[in-house]
């Protein structure tokens, strides 16, 4: 198989630029359907569960624009060592 493989990528890097164009439209066409579903999937996932979303959204906030302790704070919550 790998020997297949490697005459394979001998005849790509052999292509002329216009086979090339070819062959990198026919790969794309290929694929399309594949990508399609798989957005498809990406949008039915989202349409689950927005609330998830709005969490993670909210994952990397401070609750209630608390502000970040200065040291002296932090020092006496014990956050500092």
């Amino acid at each position: 198989m790998s020997k297949k493989l490697e005459k394979l990528a001998d005849e790509m890097i052999n292509l002329s630029p216009e086979d090339g164009q070819k062959l990198a439209m026919i790969i794309r066409t290929k694929m399309m359907p594949e990508q399609a579903k798989m957005q498809q999937q990406q949008g039915l996932l989202q349409q689950q569960n927005p609330q998830a979303q709005q969490q993670m959204a909210m994952m990397g906030k401070r609750p209630n624009n608390m502000p970040m302790p200065n040291t002296r704070e932090a020092a006496m919550r014990g956050l500092l060592r």
